[in-house]
């Protein structure tokens, strides 16, 4: 698992804080993913990361919740990179659809520490008022990607008419109903079992 060194162009970072920044946040996620978020302090990161202090996090990030903002990026990041490479230049609404699916069943699998991860920090993560802190990233990664192209579908007349928001929480959960199965059966055919979503997603949205 590697967190892109790119995340941090544009600070005005030496390529030295740039790699110690990545390798806070490779650490962060490893820590999550292993003990969850409510169990992750900068001595566990430290730990993991085998660093001196945890000073050393402090000089790149000012307090636990500039750390998970900029894991929840780099995560995103990947993510985004992820997708956009496997489904391409694909135009055909349905095909999309098709291709978005498997791509996120198959990000399970590829990077699963990130993906569980990001779950954890997106359901646990609060603010000083106690809200959550990533609500309006959560929705957006998790649920408005799917919303928008299931919209966009049905302007087109690529889709029936269904409610968008409904169908969006059942394939989101449809894919997260992976993420804890691949944590019980680390050996599942994750090629099949996204094949096999998608088809039924497609089928659910014609006309």
């Amino acid at each position: 698992m590697s967190v892109n060194k790119e995340f941090g162009a544009g600070l005005g970072l030496t390529v030295t804080e740039e790699a110690r920044r990545a390798q806070i946040i490779e650490a962060t996620i490893d820590t999550i993913a292993e003990l969850g978020y409510g169990n992750t302090s900068f001595a566990r990161i430290v730990e993991r990361a085998g660093l001196s202090s945890t000073r050393m996090i402090s000089y790149h990030f000012g307090n636990k919740d500039e750390l998970m903002m900029a894991t929840v990026g780099a995560i995103v990041d990947n993510q985004d990179t992820f997708l956009q490479k496997r489904i391409g230049a694909e135009t055909e609404r349905t095909a999309m659809l098709r291709a978005y699916i498997e791509s996120e069943v198959a990000f399970l699998g590829e990077y699963p520490r990130q993906a569980q991860a990001l779950m954890d920090i997106g359901a646990n993560a609060r603010s000083a008022d106690g809200t959550p802190m990533f609500e309006l990233v959560w929705k957006s990664v998790r649920f408005g990607r799917i919303e928008r192209q299931l919209q966009q579908g049905q302007r087109e007349g690529a889709f029936g008419e269904f409610d968008v928001s409904v169908l969006a929480l059942v394939i989101r959960q449809a894919i997260d109903g992976v993420a804890a199965r691949l944590a019980r059966e680390p050996d599942l055919d994750l090629q099949s079992y996204g094949r096999e979503l998608a088809e039924l997603f497609t089928k659910a949205t014609k006309p």
